[in-house]
This record gives C-alpha cells, sequence and structure tokens, in this order.
C-alpha cells in the first residue's frame, strides 16, 4: 500500500486505552511482585511484568483522619474569623458608647481660693474639651469661686448652696485652711494634696511708707499699729500709727500667714510660736475698722484717699499675685502702690489641690479629680499661672512697675498643723466679742482710769462679756461678776452695774497681791470660757507685788501649767510707770498669749490707747 497503510481498527496495537487507566501509576518496585496467575514471562493488567509492575485498576478513598483534622482546621479558623469579627465590632459599640456617654456625665465640682479660680475655670474648659471618659461618663468639671472659710463652714455643716455642688477638689489659699478643716473633721476627710503654685505674702502700701519702713520686721509690726506716734518716729509726721488692714474675705489666706509671721517673730527664741499669739492679737486689736472684711474694701481704703497719710488703711496684708494683678490695674502703678516684705522667713501662700473624700463624692467623680489635679500640674497649665502672677517650677512670672518676683528669703514655717491651727484661730473670733475681766489696781489715780474704763466698756457690742475685780496692797474683791453685759445685775443690766462699782471705788494703797489675785482671776476666766469670743484678763496695775505666798516665776509657772489650747485665755497687761515687776508681767502676757504695754502715767494718754486696743 505504498509507504503508508491504514491500521487495521481491529488491531490490538491501536485499539483505545483503558479508560481507567488515568487513575493507574506505574512505579519502580523492588519489592516481591502481586500474587497472580502466570502467564509465562508476563502478567496481565495488574500483574507483574519484568520489572514494572501496574496498580490495581481500583480507585483509592480519603483516611478518615485526615477528614477530621481538616474539619477540625476549618472551624478553628472560622472561630478566630467569628471571634476577631464579633470583638472588634463589640470593642467598637463599648468605644461609640464611651465617647458618647451613654452612661452620662460625671461632675466634678472644684472650689477655688477667688485668686486663683479664674484660672483654674479656664484650664477646667480646655479639659473637658480634651479629656477621655471615666468608663461609659463623660467628666465635666465645674469651677466656683469660694473663700476658704466658706468651704470649710461648708464641709463640716451644710454645704451652701450659692457655693455649687460640694466639692471633691479643694484649692484653697494655703495649707493654713487645710489644717483648719483636718483639724475639725479629721485627716481622713482628704485623699491628698499637691501644691500647684506659690505665692509670698506682702504688705501693700503706699511708696512713702515702704521707704519709711525699711529696716523694720514682722516683730515691731504690733507696735507699730498700736503706737499713736509710730510713724512720726519713723520720719512720716501726721501718719500716727500704723493701719494695716488683715482682710479676711478673698485674701488667699494672706491674713493668716501674716498672724504666723508676727506670731514666729514675736515669740522668745527657741519657744513655738504659739507663744507669740499675743503680739497677733495686739496687731488685731489696733487695725483700721472698715466697713467690711474683704480685700477690696481694704484695698480702696488704702488708694482712695487724697492723703496717704489721712487714708483709712495705710498698709493691707495681700499676696504678691494679688498685688501684680491690681497694679497692672492701675495707670500709675509705680507712684501710687508699692509692695514691702518685712525681714525674716517669708509666709507663703502655697495653693494646695486638694483631693477630698467623702460619701458625697461617687467613683466616677474621684477618678475625674484625680486626672484634673493632674492637668492642672502639667507644663502648659503651670506657665498659664505663671503669667497670672503665681511663681511654678520652670517658669518665672513676668515683672511690672510693682511687682519683680525677687528671689525670696528662706520660706517660713511655724511648726505643725496644730500650732497653724491655734494661730488662724486668733483670726477667726468675730470682731469686738469679748469676754474680759478686768483686774484693777486700787493705787493708781483712778479718775482718768475709770473714765476711759467706762469709756470703753460703753462702746462694747452688748454681746460682750465683762467682769470687774479689785485689789490693792492687802486684799481683793469681786465687784461684778463675769457675763454678758446684757444681763441683770442686782435688778440692772450688767453694763450699768459696772459703771456703778466703778465710780465707788476708794483708792487703796500698793498692788501687793497682784500675782495671788491673777491667779484667781485667770481659773475663773477659764471656768467661764466664751467660746466663740476672745477670752482675755486685763491687768492694770503699777505694782509692786510683795505677797510672797506666790512669786514672779511660780506665776509664770501657774499660767504655763493651767492654760488649754482648747480654750485658750490671755493675760492683757497695762503697767503704769516704773514698775519693779515689769519683766513678771511682760512674761505672763507672752505665755497666755496677750498683749504688754507700759505707759508713763494714769492720766496719760498712752493709757487710753492701750485701752481702747485691748477691749476692742
Amino acid at each position: 500500500m505504498g509507504r503508508h497503510s491504514i491500521p487495521d481498527p481491529d488491531d490490538a496495537r491501536y485499539q483505545s486505552p483503558d479508560p481507567d487507566a488515568g487513575d493507574r501509576v506505574d512505579s519502580t518496585d523492588s519489592g516481591a511482585p502481586d500474587s497472580g496467575p502466570a502467564t509465562g514471562g508476563q502478567r496481565t493488567l495488574g500483574e507483574w511484568t519484568g520489572s514494572h509492575r501496574v496498580v490495581d485498576p481500583g480507585r483509592r478513598g480519603v483516611s478518615p483522619a485526615v477528614i477530621a483534622a481538616l474539619v477540625a482546621v476549618v472551624v478553628l479558623v472560622g472561630g478566630v474569623i467569628l471571634w476577631r469579627f464579633f470583638g472588634d465590632a463589640l470593642s467598637s459599640r463599648s468605644d461609640t458608647a464611651a465617647d458618647r456617654c451613654l452612661g452620662g456625665q460625671a461632675t466634678v465640682a472644684v472650689a477655688a481660693d477667688p485668686a486663683i479660680a479664674d484660672s483654674v475655670a479656664a484650664f477646667a474648659k480646655t479639659f473637658n474639651q480634651t479629656a477621655g471618659p471615666v468608663g461609659d461618663k463623660c467628666v465635666a468639671v465645674s469651677v466656683t469661686a469660694a473663700d476658704s472659710s466658706a468651704v470649710v463652714d461648708g464641709l463640716l455643716g451644710s454645704w451652701p448652696g450659692n457655693l455649687g455642688d460640694k466639692p471633691a477638689v479643694w484649692i484653697p489659699g494655703s495649707a493654713v485652711s487645710l489644717a483648719r478643716l483636718q483639724a475639725a473633721a479629721g485627716p481622713g476627710i482628704v485623699s491628698s494634696s499637691h501644691s500647684v503654685a506659690t505665692s509670698p505674702v506682702l504688705l501693700a502700701m503706699r511708696p512713702d511708707l515702704k521707704s519709711a519702713l525699711d529696716g523694720q520686721d514682722w516683730a515691731t509690726l504690733p507696735g507699730l499699729q498700736n503706737d499713736q506716734a509710730a510713724l512720726e518716729g519713723l520720719g512720716l509726721p501726721g501718719w500716727g500709727a500704723l493701719r494695716l488692714a488683715l482682710p479676711t474675705e478673698r485674701d488667699s489666706d494672706a491674713a493668716n500667714l501674716v498672724a504666723e509671721a508676727v506670731a514666729s517673730a514675736s515669740a522668745p527664741s527657741g519657744a513655738p510660736a504659739t507663744d507669740g499669739i499675743g503680739a497677733v492679737n495686739a496687731l488685731l486689736a489696733g487695725q483700721p475698722k472698715l466697713s467690711d472684711k474683704s480685700l477690696d474694701t481694704a484695698m480702696k481704703a488704702l488708694l482712695d484717699s487724697s492723703d496717704a497719710a489721712a487714708a483709712p488703711a495705710h498698709a493691707v496684708a495681700i499676696t504678691e499675685q494679688q498685688l501684680f494683678a491690681r497694679a497692672a490695674a492701675l495707670s500709675d502703678a509705680k507712684s501710687a502702690l508699692a509692695g514691702w516684705l518685712p525681714s525674716g522667713p517669708a509666709p507663703v501662700a502655697d495653693f494646695p489641690a486638694v483631693l477630698l473624700s467623702g460619701d458625697w463624692i461617687a467613683q466616677e467623680q474621684a477618678s475625674g479629680a484625680s486626672e484634673f489635679e493632674r492637668f492642672l500640674l502639667q507644663p502648659d497649665q503651670l506657665a498659664q499661672l505663671a503669667k497670672a502672677g503665681f511663681r511654678t517650677e520652670g517658669h518665672a512670672p513676668p515683672a511690672n512697675d510693682v511687682v519683680n518676683f525677687a528671689p525670696l528669703p528662706a520660706t517660713l514655717s511655724i511648726g505643725d498643723d496644730a500650732a497653724r491651727v491655734s494661730v488662724a484661730g486668733t483670726l477667726a473670733a468675730p470682731s469686738g466679742a469679748h469676754s474680759t475681766s478686768i483686774m484693777l489696781d486700787r493705787s493708781l489715780n483712778l479718775a482718768p482710769v475709770v473714765g476711759a474704763l467706762n469709756t470703753r466698756i460703753a462702746a462694747l457690742p452688748q454681746g460682750s462679756a465683762v467682769g470687774l475685780t479689785t485689789f490693792d496692797g492687802s486684799s481683793s474683791a469681786v465687784a461684778v461678776g463675769l457675763g454678758p453685759l446684757s444681763d441683770q445685775v442686782d435688778g440692772q443690766p450688767r453694763a450699768a452695774a459696772l459703771g456703778a462699782a466703778l465710780g465707788s471705788l476708794t483708792p487703796g494703797g500698793g498692788g501687793g497681791v497682784s500675782f495671788t489675785t491673777l491667779r484667781n482671776v485667770y481659773a475663773d476666766a477659764q471656768a467661764n470660757f466664751r467660746p466663740g469670743q476672745q477670752n482675755s484678763v486685763l491687768v492694770i496695775t503699777s505694782g509692786p507685788h510683795t505677797d510672797q505666798s506666790l512669786g514672779g516665776e511660780g506665776l509664770q509657772e501657774l499660767i504655763r501649767t493651767s492654760a488649754d489650747p482648747a480654750r485658750p485665755v490671755a493675760v492683757n497687761v497695762i503697767n503704769v510707770g516704773d514698775d519693779p515687776d515689769r519683766p513678771t508681767w511682760e512674761a505672763v502676757a507672752q505665755i497666755s498669749g496677750g498683749s504688754y504695754q507700759n505707759v508713763p502715767a494714769s492720766d496719760s494718754p498712752a493709757l487710753v490707747t492701750a485701752l481702747n486696743t485691748m477691749l476692742s
């Protein structure tokens, strides 16, 4: 058929391959051949064919173990995917809930000293815009300006509605107020406290007075306050006594800190500051009588008079920051206003951020309060406080014509909180409220003394309590018992009874039993202590004491050991003439927290001034 022939379809060589051939695998096998019937040297399909074998044409199944493993992997992977999906969804929903404050709002109330309240309110606005939620509640800080005394009274009693919500954070002017709160409520009312900023306490005054006071210190202030010729002696004719105002409203604790400085400087060397409380009482007694106790009123009294000498106030206790702010508001501040820091350790207002603890504070509020406290202490906020005139770590305030923020001497520290509370207590008693036992030496020229006493007693508030005991060289007698002026004594008001008793006095010889008389009068004053008033014994004597049953050292020890800090009774002494007992009387006044004044004679103007001071 030529070169090519058509294959025979029946020829087995050209038949189509077995349809199952694709399932067969040929491989070299050095093992024993499969069993099966032999056909010469070859085997049919599935049989041994020399060095090769052909796999049996039947299909192989997948192992159940493999299937189970695959199913497990699928289940695991699917679980992971579902977990991640739903977990992300739930997390997203939680974040959304928090962002939208689905739990409501946690209001954090802050009560701040008026001097720093505006700055803190500005910080609160920024904090509220940027702070994250606490749980599912948004934090909203609300700031109210509040005097420290109002906050202390509110936390101890009923919280006044005009001060906003009861606070979780309190920023008083100084730790003096914090000590007062903890002394009354216990330390548990405070969680923590950190100073936000500081400001030393100065005396605001006219520039010419500042020049005259060069060389004076805190201890000399009470004398300058009560000596009608004090400023004339310093080169200021016509000025009279120093008129230093100690405002207790909106003052950032400046008055309390001045009191600490005066007490510390006036106490004997090595003695606690509380031994100088008598000097504080003298300073308070001589301060000018203004319409109220606010810083604004005191500064107006200082600046509004065209005659600086005749101004109702010559000086005002103030913080450096407050002086800085007021100077910035004056057109010609340098000629009208100056700040003077007496020599000695500087009293400093430290503006602590106090985290309070109490059942009125929820957990979210406590957490928000803590976050806000940390926010206040961050550099950005400290820088803003420095611009406002506060001293802060790492930031220098900008000087102006009145305040240059000069480096300070040592910072004043008067000891523990108990001492701070005791000194502050001298300012807490209501003005003009007295409980005074007068102890009068009959050996004096009585007419001018009686006249001055009657005048002063008549000026006292009716709520005051007064008693009168007289003595001479051998004995003493209670003329009118200690009690309120409005009470009846033998059918007449006590004020009238006192006037009658004074008018009937006859001269006696010497002051020989003055020490023993004081022993009895002091004990009676303690027994009849009147809370909320200035309790004192006023001794008016020329001496000398001659009763040997009680000497000068014994009297001092008696007063020292019988004094009760919780019921303080000051012994104020007006010593007439050249009394050899003067050292004893000075020591007794010092120990008791009273004041001492020597006057040349019974009819001297100095006696009237001393009476007005000690009974004002």
